[in-house]
């Protein structure tokens, strides 16, 4: 191949990588590389040929081979597209510090470097970082509107949702010239997950309606958040309407409804039946919901038994025999998972039954199933900083613990009655008060406290909160006069002067 043909290789290469087969693609290019004169084109396509098979580590090891070999020939990553698809590779290949190095070396950047940064980043989970690139590139000068994609739009619109900020995500969406499916589905899923009023949620449905989109035939996605959304707010009556007309739109067309719209259902159930006034809310509730899960037309999965038996932990052993029945279908359709023997152990907890807990925890460690530690994280202009219950670990552990003695007393006086029946543990009282205290999402609240600012607090949790920690929170939004938001395993919590945007359904 002579130097007059580095576009007939170029044109080899892009053919493989349009059929996914980027690993040859590379080979080509190893093979006749020394023939021809190699271009800014070639280089863009064996990075795009590299982040084809980036879940390997191969795709990695040759994607800095390739950057090696542009930085020797003089077409680095100074060069706009060259740069562009190096972001792109690091990101793919979860290499998320390299794409960084890469874009911050970047002279120029345009509006394909943003999005692959942005984008890049929302991909390895980085989606503080990735907010702060988008606001980053509106400084920049970066026009949005038409020159924003719809793709990245609709990434922008999942980062904000994940992290719990509804009004600027709203804000994006309003700014689109172009939405797809995505775009609703994200909206209002964030809408529906941020603890907003169903009303909203609903009217954003009307929106979609009126601008001409309807729900996908075959994707569920906006009901179920409607569905949690109803759910969440308690409103079983318009839940289970939504829950009737999916079952028989899907009926009409010889079609069945998924596992997840059954979980959403049975979690409102469990929802509702926790409530003071009882389980006789409605015929649905957590009394009759081993009737619902026999009839539905689908084999109950893991995430319906999981459901039922993290319900069953809820309702203070109410339904001790129906929580054992649920964790022996887990235990035989997902034997090495540690949640499965957690809300068992919890459930026998919730009920005073410490005996069957104990063995509960024991079949756990002879099993040598190891569960995940349940902690709170928070993003600060430092760093992440990660706290589990009880943690002095932290180098401001001193004035952590000082604080958060300090916010005991306040809250106290202002009313708050640890709730120590969330103290799952046979102890004496006060030993439950001091085991509450130390949960992670206080440390974390206690740690931003002691640092000078007038912003919302923002606290990451991977576990579902506790009642105690969750009525705790409240009385700390008033006496502190700060809005917390508490993103947990289930929802968004928006605390703000005594009161949680959930309404303590959760």
């Amino acid at each position: 191949m002579t130097a007059r043909n580095a576009v007939s290789m170029n044109g080899l290469m892009v053919g493989l990588v349009r059929q996914k087969r980027g690993e040859e693609a590379v080979e080509v290019f190893k093979e006749t590389r020394h023939l021809v004169d190699i271009n800014i084109d070639s280089y863009v396509i064996l990075l795009s040929a590299c982040a084809e098979f980036a879940l390997l580590d191969g795709g990695r090891r040759k994607g800095r081979e390739v950057h090696g070999h542009a930085i020797r020939t003089g077409l680095n990553d100074a060069k706009v597209s060259v740069g562009n698809g190096l972001i792109n590779m690091y990101a793919k290949c979860g290499d998320i510090d390299h794409a960084r190095s890469v874009f911050g070396l970047m002279v120029d950047k345009d509006l394909v470097s943003w999005n692959s940064m942005i984008s890049g980043l929302d991909q390895n989970k980085c989606f503080e970082d990735a907010v702060k690139c988008y606001n980053s590139m509106r400084k920049s000068g970066i026009k949005l509107g038409l020159d924003l994609d719809v793709s990245v739009s609709n990434t922008l619109l999942a980062l904000y949702a994940e992290t719990g900020r509804l009004a600027e995500c709203q804000k994006v969406f309003s700014w689109m010239l172009e939405r797809d499916q995505v775009s609703w589905n994200t909206v209002i899923g964030a809408v529906a997950d941020s603890g907003a009023s169903v009303s909203e949620a609903v009217e954003v449905f009307l929106e979609m309606m009126r601008a001409g989109w309807s729900p996908n035939r075959d994707d569920n996605a906006i009901e179920n958040a409607l569905l949690a959304c109803y759910g969440k707010s308690g409103e079983m009556e318009n839940c289970e309407e939504i829950f009737s007309r999916m079952s028989e739109r899907r009926d009409e067309r010889g079609q069945r409804l998924d596992c997840f719209t059954f979980a959403t259902v049975l979690s409102a159930c469990a929802t509702v039946a926790t409530l003071e006034r009882g389980m006789e809310v409605h015929a649905c509730e957590l009394d009759n919901i081993e009737t619902f899960i026999n009839k539905m037309p689908i084999k109950p999965n893991i995430l319906i038994w999981r459901t039922v038996l993290g319900a069953c932990g809820r309702v203070n052993g109410r339904k001790t025999e129906l929580g054992r029945r649920a964790a022996e279908m887990l235990f035989s359709m997902d034997p090495q998972n540690a949640v499965n023997y957690v809300l068992l152990s919890n459930m026998y907890a919730s009920g005073g039954k410490w005996e069957d807990m104990a063995k509960t925890r024991r079949a756990m460690r002879e099993a040598a199933v190891k569960k995940e530690a349940g902690c709170s994280w928070v993003t600060m202009k430092d760093g992440v900083h990660v706290f589990v219950a009880g943690d002095k670990s932290h180098p401001e552990k001193g004035l952590i613990y000082a604080k958060l003695k300090e916010l005991d007393k306040k809250i106290r006086d202002a009313g708050y009655v640890p709730q120590i029946k969330f103290a799952l543990y046979d102890l004496e009282p006060e030993n439950k008060e001091e085991l509450l205290s130390y949960h992670s999402e206080k440390l974390a609240v206690a740690f931003v406290l002691t640092r000078n600012s007038g912003l919302p607090i923002r606290i990451m949790k991977n576990l579902r909160v506790c009642g105690d920690c969750h009525s705790a929170f409240k009385y700390i939004s008033k006496v502190v006069n700060r809005s917390i938001v508490l993103r947990d395993s289930n929802r968004f919590h928006h605390f703000e002067d005594g009161k949680c945007s959930c309404l303590d359904y959760w």
